[in-house]
């Protein structure tokens, strides 16, 4: 752990624990991600980053062009990961949507790896700006942080494996549905559905099975009615009728 005559305004800062990764809505493209990107607790190594302390230079250096907030794959700067479209703090979070760059192949990666474990956190890298060491006796009121960062120059958010900031995860990735059984069952396992593989191939199973309690409906064919003539244009029941008539006729003819 780093000590407190280390740190100095202007030191540039990257909340995530440091371990590296061997790879890594129906309208909402594939590779869209939200999460959290900090939070006002305490993190691993002791720092609180209080809310807010980012608006200034997020209102600053937008989110486009050279100099805007980036988004990189694991605080590496010679890897931009994507677009930030939104970045704000709400409810003293700061909270963030991406839009991942998928044509670049380490981005579609990581972008697998997210996929197939459920989805994978984030962390901020920032220069200290305004701060607080805070004394052993007060660290209880400050949720054992030994340093709060009051204000900070924020360089990017970075997709991490381990977080520093047990907050800052991702609560949405958009991904096509599976198109084969294998992707399926993995989806399964990943989503936290099923324990294993195995387990996740009887479920496949089962499904299959009972394929047909998945499938739409089909309305029942209507025969059309069956249209009988009407009486009166049946000219088979008309022949009684014109025998009839003419009787009357012959009868009153010879009663003259």
């Amino acid at each position: 752990m780093a000590r407190r005559d280390d740190y100095k305004a202007g030191d540039r800062i990257e909340l995530d624990m440091g371990f590296k990764a061997d790879v890594v809505d129906a309208d909402i493209p594939d590779g869209f991600i939200k999460g959290i990107a900090s939070a006002a607790s305490t993190d691993a190594y002791g720092h609180k980053v209080l809310a807010g302390a980012f608006d200034d230079s997020i209102k600053i250096k937008g989110l486009n062009g050279p100099t805007g907030v980036k988004l990189l794959a694991f605080h590496d700067w010679s890897k931009p990961a994507g677009v930030i479209k939104q970045l704000q703090t709400v409810d003293g979070k700061l909270r963030i949507e991406a839009q991942l760059s998928l044509k670049a192949q380490y981005v579609r990666d990581l972008y697998e790896v997210t996929k197939d474990i459920g989805g994978l956190n984030f962390s901020v890298g920032f220069m200290l700006q305004e701060f607080d060491f805070v004394d052993d006796e007060d660290m209880d009121k400050h949720d054992n942080a030994w340093l709060v960062i009051k204000k900070g120059e924020l360089m990017e958010v970075s997709v991490v494996p381990f977080p520093a900031q047990a907050e800052a995860q991702m609560t949405f990735v958009k991904s096509e549905p599976p198109n084969t059984v294998a992707e399926f069952e993995r989806a399964l396992v990943a989503q936290g559905l099923c324990k294993s593989r195995s387990e996740a191939h009887k479920v496949t199973l089962a499904v299959k099975g009972s394929a047909h309690l998945f499938q739409g409906k089909v309305s029942p064919s209507v025969e059309p009615p069956i249209v009988t003539p009407h009486p009166l244009l049946d000219v088979s029941r008309l022949a009684p009728v014109a025998e009839l008539i003419a009787k009357a006729k012959a009868t009153l003819s010879g009663s003259r």
